[in-house]
């Protein structure tokens, strides 16, 4: 992934004063410091590749599972993310015309415990057998967790190592939140890239000339955001469609994340940008301080997403609420489902009560977006959709 191409090639800052740390215990910042030191001011997609991605000290490399850090949907229950998404699955291998075999490709897996929680239920459907679960993941630790917990899918690091085949079934769930971003602010009638320097003894942000490819974006999304504002501009997007449009000729895409269309994600309500660092639970805005220790995550542009998927020909099928997607795959039937069975306690019931609640609620992770694409299926194939937000129809146009 190519990130980070408008900074150092840009009106150069001078470092001539600066005196590397030596930072034994920090050796990911002292590798940041040298590329400024030998290039100028970095992007800040450049910085955030580097702490979250750089095979030793990235975030994502210290551990198989950083839920220290942070959860998501999949880590609220045991079960019951991975049943209603394998619920949709079935609806996908229909809509894909029962395909053998039936390949499912997660992009961004983890340590496997989505894909685990898949094959496990995908048992009591019709497909199993022909089940072909295929994951990436980026991180070498994660990639050797999830062989530990799913030895019978294939993992790879890249989706560009996968072969060719007939269809697929995609699913991502918080992958493009974790792409490394561009920072770009708006400046009267033009726009910057604030790009990461060495200042004083820190990390600082500091403004150079936006180049053409932030041109290009904020002419498309950047419209609603007022003057001084910012916005995160998502590197790898385009690149990431191509490659799966490589992958397969008939191809159903399922993203789940946190965001908007452009004019909530790059207006107003987020004037300042989204882009935050998370540890323990806890949000700060101090998206600089203790790179590699820290998770960064910024807000989906789905607009982004959905232009992307247009431009290779693929058709929006759905995109809305993760509560009113969990909806229509029968997340509603687990709690009196649940309540029916023999012995369950009032605290059991109220355990599972607040998976739930956290699953659907508009202030927990109901609020997350749910993207599904298409690439050869014909219109209205998937059954189990709820009513899109928004006009799909004319979104595809």
């Amino acid at each position: 992934m190519d990130v980070g191409r408008g900074c150092s090639n840009s009106r150069r800052i001078r470092h001539d004063r600066l005196k590397l740390p030596v930072a034994p215990e920090s050796p990911l910042l002292n590798r940041i410091l040298e590329q400024i030191h030998a290039q100028g001011a970095i992007s800040f997609a450049s910085l955030m590749a580097a702490a979250l991605y750089d095979r030793e000290h990235g975030f994502y490399e210290r551990s198989s599972s950083n839920h220290s850090d942070y959860f998501t949907s999949v880590t609220v229950h045991p079960w019951l993310f991975g049943a209603l998404l394998t619920r949709h699955l079935d609806d996908v291998w229909m809509a894909l015309g029962k395909p053998r075999p039936f390949r499912v490709i997660e992009i961004a897996a983890g340590d496997g415990t989505l894909a685990y929680q898949i094959t496990q239920r995908a048992r009591g459907y019709p497909w199993y057998m022909d089940l072909e679960y295929i994951a990436i993941e980026r991180s070498a630790v994660a990639r050797m967790s999830a062989r530990e917990r799913v030895p019978t899918a294939q993992i790879f690091e890249s989706i560009d190592a996968i072969d060719t085949g007939d269809s697929a079934a995609i699913l991502s769930n918080e992958l493009f939140d974790a792409l490394p971003v561009r920072i770009v602010r708006r400046a009267g009638d033009s726009w910057v890239e604030m790009c990461v320097a060495w200042r004083d003894g820190g990390l600082v942000l500091v403004p150079q000339p936006a180049d053409m490819s932030i041109e290009a974006y904020v002419r498309q999304f950047g419209s609603s955001l007022p003057i001084g504002g910012e916005l995160e501009m998502r590197e790898g997007v385009t690149e990431l469609y191509v490659s799966i449009q490589d992958r397969a000729e008939r191809w159903i895409m399922t993203s789940i994340d946190y965001g908007g269309l452009a004019d909530e994600v790059h207006g107003p309500r987020f004037a300042r940008g989204s882009l935050l660092s998370y540890r323990e639970h806890r949000a700060s805005e101090n998206i600089l301080a203790d790179p590699g220790t820290v998770d960064l995550t910024a807000h989906v542009n789905f607009s982004e997403l959905i232009e992307a998927g247009n431009g290779i020909g693929a058709t929006t099928a759905y995109w809305g609420a993760q509560a009113d997607f969990l909806a229509s795959l029968g997340v509603g039937e687990h709690l009196p489902a649940f309540q029916a069975r023999e012995g369950v306690s009032i605290l059991d019931y109220a355990r599972e009560r607040e998976a739930v609640f956290q699953l659907v609620s508009p202030t927990d992770m109901g609020r997350f977006r749910v993207l599904v694409q298409t690439q050869g299926v014909p219109n209205g194939a998937l059954k189990l959709l709820p009513a899109p937000l928004f006009d799909t129809e004319r979104h595809n146009e």
